[in-house]
């Protein structure tokens, strides 16, 4: 059986938006094995997929570096024939990967990033807003200028699972009530300018909890953010810390029963709207439009100042840049009471999926 071979190395939320793509591919092409390259810890993503593998590249030890590079490709031929490369990465490594696969005659295909209309997106001046391609749809692009074309399904989009794992951590709750809804909250992110001031949280849930009876699952990584998330667990009864405790396959599969996310742009946002779960996002330096947008959201779900008011937005694609107004505007209007509307109002929605969030128009103030 011939091969594709897909690059993505990182990070988590690009890895994971590669899912539905993958899934469509494997589904319209069963002929074909398609191997993953990604780092280990992100093959739970693909778990369950027929015709999918995942090859854990090494790049700190076996797979580090240029020698260890050739490695890699080495590796990879030892699989089994290869029909194409597919470079949904485009960094240096799946450059220096794809001219070694191209000495032995494989040809190669790269993802569009699409940068000159993110910067223009983005910079102070002169700003051309318009909504991008979502990543989703570039990673399709990509396959089918290759020449394989495919379909998207619809969420839930990973198959893992950890059920017991899961059971047992629900063991130590209250069994749910039949009017309780259970509310996800994951209020960080990589960089400071697309998280909400923490503090706001706390006034949020309390505006909820008055209104629904509410099951709170708070989610997030590492000793400082877990510290954070435990002042919640100290104020509401019905909040239960799921960070740090409970491996990666058992938050997924937790994430799945799940009435609401509340979150940031983030690694959570993604996992929750590829798990099918409705995703209410708070947006500040960074924008839908540049293309990763909670997949399947629709408009509403999205709350964000309007450039009408801060014609700065969005700053950056990604929110690593620091905000050169000084004062985090576009997430210091967001209003406690705003979020807790929204969130009361989808709690009481029927969810149904729309098309990419990219594409749409969030909603403003």
């Amino acid at each position: 059986m011939k091969q594709l071979i897909i690059f993505r190395f990182s990070a988590m939320g690009d890895v994971a938006l590669l899912t539905p793509v993958v899934r469509a591919i494997a589904e319209a092409y069963p002929d074909r094995q398609l191997t993953v390259v990604t780092r280990q810890k992100f093959a739970v993503f693909f778990e369950g997929m027929p015709g999918v593998r995942v090859f854990g590249a090494d790049l700190a030890g076996r797979h580090k570096g240029m020698t260890g590079l050739y490695r890699l490709h080495l590796d990879l031929k030892e699989a089994g024939p290869i029909e194409y490369i597919i470079d949904t990465h485009q960094n240096l490594r799946t450059a220096i990967l794809k001219t070694f696969f191209r000495f032995s005659g494989i040809p190669s295909v790269t993802l569009d990033k699409g940068r000159q209309e993110k910067k223009a997106l983005t910079r102070q001046e002169n700003k051309i807003r318009r909504p991008l391609l979502h990543s989703i749809e570039r990673y399709l692009d990509t396959f089918s200028r290759a020449g394989y074309t495919a379909t998207l399904g619809t969420a839930p989009y990973f198959a893992t699972s950890a059920a017991t794992e899961v059971q047992d951590f629900l063991r130590n709750i209250p069994a749910k009530k039949s009017n309780e809804v259970w509310l996800g909250v994951a209020p960080f992110a990589q960089h400071e300018p697309k998280m909400w001031p923490f503090e706001r949280i706390q006034p949020t849930l309390e505006l909820i909890r008055q209104q629904r009876p509410v099951r709170i699952f708070l989610f997030g990584g590492g000793a400082a953010e877990v510290a954070q998330l435990q002042t919640l667990v100290e104020t509401f009864p019905e909040a239960v810390l799921v960070a740090g405790k409970l491996s990666f396959r058992a938050e997924l599969t937790l994430i799945r029963q799940l009435e609401l996310m509340l979150c940031m742009d983030s690694g959570n946002m993604h996992l929750a709207a590829l798990s099918g779960v409705p995703v209410l996002s708070i947006w500040g330096a960074t924008h839908p439009y540049a293309g990763f947008g909670p997949w399947g959201q629709s408009e509403g779900n999205m709350i964000q100042i309007s450039p009408d008011e801060l014609s700065c937005r969005p700053c950056s694609v990604f929110g690593n840049k620091p905000c050169f107004r000084g004062d985090l505007a576009c997430m210091n209007w967001i209003t406690p009471e705003l979020v807790a509307d929204r969130a009361l109002q989808l709690l009481d929605t029927p969810y149904k999926q729309s098309g990419p969030a990219g594409g749409q128009d969030p909603i403003v103030l």
